[in-house]
């Protein structure tokens, strides 16, 4: 007699990162879930989302407002609530506690690796959701070998139950740069290191400051994206009044930092705690040449095409930025490199290795 395999189940995305600001997180969610509403024989996407007015749109879905409530609330009780029988995919890091076999995507385990980053609230609650979907999800994921060591570590389990989908890199590919950003920040036939971070002290923005003052060279400017906190903010002014050649010009679009990108002559990412590292695959894909922390999951993300410095040496790192400004026969080895290394990382790739390690997990609970 023929055996007969049960019918598949039917999935839910949870879209509670539709109603966040994009960051890391919640581009990978978005990226991901339109590149899986894109594989051949997908069936199509439900993203469930909470009844809010205003939500992130997200290409390729079927947009399904439930429920009530919003956030966490909605996230840990509504959400399981109302899904019924359907399978639930969370893929931004966080999803209920009260629901067993579902997805969860965990992006890297920096609440139990660098805890002093997170207020205490945010790092105990972490803790305990990750220790608690680790073991009753049917299928847990994360993005590098590195991120999955230390979530086995930390959860104490097998670091077979943990899934590996790397991201990918090829978002920016759609988008036109916007080059009126060189005009509006004095950067047009100038040269200039790009960096792109934030208010979390893993992005290690004290040292790319010291590293570039001791570059001491009034041609060359230094382009910080993002840094929208005024504490911070006040550094940055602080430096100005020594170095007036560093521009923090905030967040921008898409379309402005693929500019910056293509038009930077080095880009610095000397982060010291990374699950993966997505900025300098986008800078490699634009034609930029990176220099990264040897640390966490950055060697595993960019292999041998970068420049790799010690995140705890300003000297070091300006060493490094030294040589890209300094040799354009090096500079033009790592951007081939570059170029070949990201073209590596695309998120249809990415979208049917997840869907396979999904599939494997319902057949094999």
């Amino acid at each position: 007699m023929k055996n007969m395999q049960p019918a598949a189940p039917s999935f839910i995305y949870n879209g509670r990162f539709a109603t966040q600001k994009t960051t890391g997180v919640q581009r990978v969610a978005r990226e991901l879930i339109a590149a899986l509403g894109h594989l051949p024989d997908n069936g199509g996407v439900t993203l469930v989302v909470p009844p809010q007015p205003e939500l992130q749109s997200v290409a390729g879905t079927h947009l399904v407002k439930i429920g009530f409530g919003k956030g966490v609330f909605w996230e840990q009780l509504v959400l399981p609530l109302f899904a019924g029988r359907h399978r639930i995919v969370n893929l931004s890091n966080s999803a209920s506690i009260f629901r067993l076999n579902q997805v969860i995507y965990m992006h890297d385990a920096a609440v139990f690796d660098v805890p002093a980053h997170f207020s205490r609230r945010f790092r105990a609650w972490y803790r305990f959701m990750f220790w608690i979907l680790a073991r009753t999800s049917s299928c847990v994921v994360t993005n590098s070998d590195f991120s999955r060591q230390r979530l086995a570590h930390h959860c104490a389990v097998p670091a077979e139950r943990i899934s590996v989908v790397p991201l990918g890199a090829d978002h920016l590919d759609a988008i036109t740069p916007d080059a009126s950003v060189l005009q509006e920040h004095g950067l047009v036939s100038k040269r200039f290191v790009l960096a792109v971070s934030n208010m979390n002290p893993t992005k290690n923005f004290g040292r790319i400051l010291e590293s570039f003052r001791q570059l001491n060279d009034p041609s060359i400017d230094l382009v910080i994206v993002g840094m929208k906190n005024a504490s911070v903010f006040g550094e940055v002014q602080d430096m100005r009044a020594i170095a007036p050649n560093i521009k923090a010009v905030g967040y921008l679009n898409d379309q402005k930092l693929k500019a910056l990108y293509q038009h930077a002559h080095c880009f610095v990412y000397p982060s010291i705690y990374e699950g993966f590292g997505i900025p300098p695959l986008e800078a490699m894909r634009c034609g930029c040449p990176v220099i990264v922390a040897r640390s966490s999951a950055l060697p595993e993300t960019c292999g041998d095409a970068a420049l790799y410095c010690d995140p705890f040496s300003s000297e070091d790192i300006a060493d490094k930025m030294r040589t890209l400004l300094s040799k354009p026969d090096i500079r033009s080895t790592m951007i081939e490199r570059g170029y070949s290394h990201a073209a590596r990382f695309r998120w249809d790739t990415s979208a049917e290795m997840l869907r396979q390690v999904i599939n494997r997990s319902w057949r094999n609970p």
